[in-house]
């Protein structure tokens, strides 16, 4: 584990409008590599992107709700570059920039404006990361992820994101998406590229080289990997999909199977 710098703070603003916030946080510096929406507590993680040898820091925000009116934040910065060595501060940087980032005045400023005023305000294009397939506020978990095969459609392996909501799954990239609904969804089983090796029905839809990437014994144990069985017009057929966050993977991919068994069930 490389130096790190962490810390905890109670923000006033709510959980959601916090994690909103931060999904929108600097994409030119920062790209987000893992978010789990949870109606209590979220977490969502960014890489540094490269420049020259300051790069590669890891910062973890994980968002606690404590009322409707205050959130506590938790942000966690490390090195994970072999190049950067010394922390030179680079981890205290990330964690005030988070930290000034959630507590701009911007927003609440905005709100306090005359409805006419801002009426009359033209609303500003936002470049978004991903096409997501449902409103945000109906989203209970979203984690990076790569599909895999078993969706007639989609024939090759893509990377995106898999959103689980009140209706069913959604995968989006930046264009295309499909959707799985939970009356269609038979089960969900998580599984490491050994299982779908030993399984004949899954390796028969599976991208053969996805598996391969997965080289030492340590890699093809690890249960990353989300196997949906779900009906469709030819009869029961799988959808696979690989968690690709570098953090917490397993935790992302066992909190995504129990959401869906329990939506599967109301």
């Amino acid at each position: 584990m490389g130096k790190h710098s962490e810390e905890t703070r109670l923000i006033n603003r709510p959980k959601d409008q916090c994690e909103a916030h931060l999904l929108a946080f600097d994409i030119g510096k920062y790209e987000l590599k893992n978010h789990i929406a949870d109606k209590e507590e979220s977490l969502i993680v960014f890489h540094t992107k490269i420049v020259f040898v300051d790069n590669g820091q890891r910062i973890t925000v994980k968002l606690k709700n404590v009322d409707d009116h205050s959130t506590e934040v938790n942000v966690r910065s490390e090195l994970i570059s072999n190049v950067q060595i010394n922390d030179r501060s680079t981890n205290k940087n990330n964690i005030k920039t988070i930290y000034s980032y959630l507590n701009q005045e911007k927003t609440a400023a905005q709100e306090q404006q005359p409805e006419s005023a801002r009426n009359n305000q033209q609303p500003k294009t936002k470049k978004k990361l991903f096409s997501w397939g449902k409103n945000g506020s109906n989203v209970k978990i979203s984690i990076m992820a790569s599909y895999l095969g078993g969706y007639k459609e989609f024939e090759k392996s893509i990377k995106g994101t898999l959103e689980i909501h009140e209706a069913g799954i959604d995968f989006a990239v930046m264009g295309p998406k499909f959707t799985i609904q939970f009356s269609d969804i038979k089960s969900v089983i998580i599984a490491s590229t050994l299982d779908i090796e030993q399984n004949q029905a899954w390796q028969a839809i599976c991208f053969k080289d996805e598996l391969k990437k997965d080289k030492t014994d340590h890699e093809k144990a690890k249960k990353n990997k989300l196997v949906v069985t779900y009906q469709n017009e030819s009869g029961q057929s799988q959808c696979i999909f690989r968690a690709d966050n570098s953090f917490e993977v397993e935790k992302s991919v066992l909190k995504a199977q129990t959401l869906i068994q329990e939506l599967m069930e109301k």
